[in-house]
C-alpha cells in the first residue's frame, strides 16, 4: 500500500495537480482515491520529502500555511516520467526489474533491494557492497545453471564449484575459459566480451575493493552508475541461466 500511495502522489504531482499544503487539496483527495486513511498519505508525503523527491515551497508565507505547496524536485520528476533506472525510486526500479526478469532469484533481490535502500539513505559503499553481492548470487545461479548441462566445459565448471573454498574469482576465471570457445554459437550476443569483461570489473571492484578494508570511496554518482548497469547485467545472467537449463545433461551419462 505504501508503494501505491508514494506512486499515486508522484503522480499527482508530476501532472501538476492541486497541491497545497491543506488537508483538503491534496490529502484528502488522494486517500480516498488510492483508499488509504490520511495519515498515511501524510507519511507518503513526508518519506517523498526524506528521500529528495519532493519539497514544501513556503510560498512566502510565514506562520499561515494555507498556501503552502508541495513539489517535485528535479529527481522526482525524473521519477514521475519513469523510463529511466532511477535508483530514488526503489519502488519503481524493482517493478521494472520483475517486468524484465519475471523469476528473479529470491537472493538477488533481496541484495538488490538492500542496495537501493543504502542508495536511498546515501550510504553509498553500502551500495555497493550489496549491489556486488547481488550481482554475486546471479553470477553463481547462472554457473550452476552451466554446469548442470550438458555443454562443453560444464563438466570441469562442476568440479570448480564442488571445491569447499571457491571462491567468486577462480569460478569467475573458470568460466571465462569455458565460455570462450563457444561464445559465438550462444543466441543473442549472450556472451559478448565487452559485456562479461564489464561485468567482471563491476563485481571486482564491489565485492573484493569495497567488501574489504581497502578504505575505497564509493560516491553518489558511481553508485548510480552500478545500479544503472546492473539490471542489463541482471537479464544477461538470467537467459544464460535459461538457455544452458534447456540442455540438461543426461543422468548417468
Amino acid at each position: 500500500m505504501t508503494a501505491d500511495i508514494r506512486r499515486a502522489v508522484l503522480q499527482r504531482l508530476g501532472i501538476g495537480g492541486t497541491s497545497r499544503f491543506g488537508r483538503p487539496y491534496l490529502v484528502g483527495p488522494l486517500s480516498q482515491e488510492v483508499g488509504c486513511a490520511e495519515t498515511e498519505v501524510w507519511e507518503a508525503l513526508w518519506g517523498l520529502v526524506s528521500d529528495g523527491l519532493v519539497y514544501l515551497d513556503t510560498a512566502g508565507q510565514g506562520s499561515g500555511t494555507d498556501n503552502w505547496q508541495w513539489y517535485l524536485s528535479a529527481v522526482g520528476k525524473r521519477v514521475a516520467m519513469g523510463g529511466t533506472w532511477e535508483p530514488r525510486d526503489p519502488d519503481g526500479y524493482l517493478n521494472r526489474i520483475h517486468r524484465e526478469i519475471p523469476e528473479l532469484d529470491e537472493l538477488v533481490e533481496l541484495y538488490l533491494t538492500e542496495a537501493l535502500q543504502s542508495f536511498s539513505g546515501r550510504c553509498y559503499l553500502a551500495t555497493s557492497v550489496m549491489l556486488g553481492v547481488a550481482a554475486e548470487r546471479a553470477f553463481l545461479v547462472m554457473v550452476q545453471s552451466y554446469a548442470a548441462s550438458r555443454m562443453t566445459g560444464a563438466e570441469a565448471m562442476a568440479k570448480e564449484l564442488s571445491k569447499a573454498r571457491s571462491n567468486y574469482f577462480a569460478l569467475w576465471t573458470e568460466f571465462r575459459k569455458r565460455i570462450e570457445p563457444m561464445r559465438q554459437r550462444l543466441p543473442n550476443g549472450l556472451a559478448d566480451a565487452l559485456t562479461l569483461d564489464a561485468i567482471a570489473d563491476l563485481i571486482r571492484l564491489t565485492r573484493n575493493e569495497v567488501g574489504h578494508p581497502t578504505g575505497r570511496q564509493i560516491d553518489e554518482d558511481t553508485a548510480r552508475v552500478h545500479l544503472t548497469i546492473a539490471p542489463m547485467y541482471l537479464r544477461k545472467m538470467h537467459q544464460l541461466a535459461a538457455h544452458f537449463a534447456q540442455m540438461p545433461a543426461e543422468v548417468g551419462a
